[in-house]
């Protein structure tokens, strides 16, 4: 059993390394994303948003057409430095390390997503991510061509910096986003005891909400575990309203990819000091030099919601 999965993960090293893993995930996006549109067809729940669906495919094919040459050449390039000249130890090319990998994977997953919605510069480029709103597998596909790759996302090189080959990263991240893709569906419901330990959809979908309760929750990709342990749980009570707090109301290209920049250029056009413009790069989104801050913090507060309470045992049980 061992040898075949041993060999599984050989093969998939190689095709990876070949160039052949852009193609097993368009495969596995097509696929999900044709199912996903039929079931559609037989649901009244939910309403198809065709205008979306175009821009979201014009996003995803003019990201990947960045990312599978700019985004690459410039991950790959940094990764390998780290990788080649600082690391500290060395992974062997094992199952069990295969394993710890995807869990450091996961876990920088984790780290970074929370950045990208805790500080100005790095929500100005996930903004894109959550610009539609709609749920749905193409919305996995809505990101933004400045992130170059993942190259945006600082956690990714410890891996590389704690001795993880290239090429195991690769694998790992492999199986990460066929899940990352999944949980973008308002189809499937809540998963049983899976919602306790998985990035479910139901779990993500929270995630994309912009209701006051929803805001800066479930930031894991796979393990939903990351959340329960650091205090950002929160379980999907009320559907969603998916989107931005202040909505995007435009299906353009330009739009998609942009308007997270054109707001934190609004923001530091605004700032009296230069101290005020690098605040407005790290601080959280909606933090302001003159006090009236927007944060979720303070939509949660006006809303009623308490802060989050500090982890604790009883929390894995509270469904």
């Amino acid at each position: 059993m061992l040898d075949a999965v041993a060999e599984f993960f050989g093969d998939l090293v190689r095709a990876l390394m070949e160039g052949r893993g852009f193609w097993y995930m368009f495969a596995y996006f097509f696929g999900l994303m044709l199912l996903e549109r039929a079931l559609y067809l037989f649901q009244e729940r939910h309403h198809w948003n065709e205008a979306d669906a175009r821009a979201n495919v014009k996003n995803g094919v003019f990201t990947a057409l960045v990312d599978a040459t700019l985004g690459a050449l410039v991950f790959v390039t940094i990764y390998t430095f780290i990788f080649d000249h600082l690391r500290l130890f060395t992974f062997p090319l094992t199952l069990w390390a295969f394993v710890l990998a995807w869990l450091l994977n996961d876990l920088a997953y984790y780290v970074d997503h929370r950045i990208a919605h805790r500080t100005g510069l790095f929500w100005a480029l996930h903004h894109t991510h959550h610009s539609s709103n709609e749920m749905n597998i193409l919305v996995a596909q809505r990101g933004n061509v400045f992130l170059l790759g993942g190259t945006t996302a600082p956690c990714y090189f410890v891996l590389a910096l704690l001795g993880v080959p290239l090429a195991m990263f690769a694998t790992v991240k492999f199986f990460g986003n066929l899940w990352g893709i999944f949980n973008h569906t308002r189809l499937v419901d809540r998963m049983g005891p899976l919602e306790h330990v998985l990035a479910t959809p139901s779990n993500h979908r929270v995630h994309h909400g912009a209701d006051a309760k929803y805001l800066d929750k479930n930031y894991g990709q796979v393990l939903i575990i990351w959340d329960r342990l650091f205090g950002t749980y929160q379980r999907e009570e009320e559907p969603p309203r998916f989107g931005l707090v202040t909505p995007l109301e435009s299906y353009r290209l330009w739009d998609i990819q942009t308007s997270g920049l054109q707001w934190l250029w609004g923001q530091l056009k605004r700032a009296e000091t230069w101290r005020d413009r690098w605040n407005y790069l790290w601080k959280p989104p909606g933090w302001s030099h003159d006090g009236r801050h927007e944060t979720s913090e303070t939509v949660q507060q006006r809303a009623g919601i308490s802060p989050s309470p500090p982890p604790r045992a009883s929390a894995w049980q509270a469904q």
